[in-house]
């Protein structure tokens, strides 16, 4: 029906659909199941359990690349990082590189709206601070070389 659809398998943690999943509960994504999932559902994008989580860390999460890199080399569709808010830019790139296209920050653009509006109470000038941040956050993601294949 024309409609893009993003899956998603595994469980991160952090608060998901309005339960909150404790890293104990949380699941990695299996690569072949991934595969299945993706090939039968014919989902347009994936977002794989890679060790992010929904929300503020409590801790420095450890991403397992290997696991996404597996996961790329099955799935045939752009694949999305969940919980990007916080990660070392690093991880960040480094997850680029092995098959992240799309990276939510939705945290990180909330916290930026609600510290400016406390601290100025003008709602034009959170506004304008999002513009910033995203900004910055884009530019950040940016491997030379690869602009055209991430960023069209």
């Amino acid at each position: 029906r024309g409609v893009v659809v993003e899956g998603e398998l595994g469980r991160l943690a952090g608060i998901e659909d309005a339960v909150n999943v404790s890293a104990a509960d949380a699941s990695y994504t299996d690569p072949a199941q991934a595969e299945e999932f993706v090939r039968r559902t014919g989902v347009y994008s994936f977002a794989p359990a890679i060790g992010t989580a929904h929300g503020v860390y409590k801790s420095t999460p450890k991403i397992d690349l290997e696991r996404l890199s597996e996961i790329a080399a099955r799935v045939d569709a752009p694949l999305v990082l969940h919980g990007g808010s916080g990660i070392n830019n690093q991880c960040i790139l480094d997850g680029i590189a092995n098959g992240i296209a799309k990276i939510n920050v939705g945290t990180e653009i909330r916290q930026t709206y609600e510290r400016t509006l406390g601290e100025t109470n003008d709602v034009e000038k959170a506004r304008a601070a999002v513009y910033t941040r995203t900004c910055e956050i884009i530019r950040s993601f940016r491997i030379e070389g690869n602009q055209e294949k991430l960023f069209g």
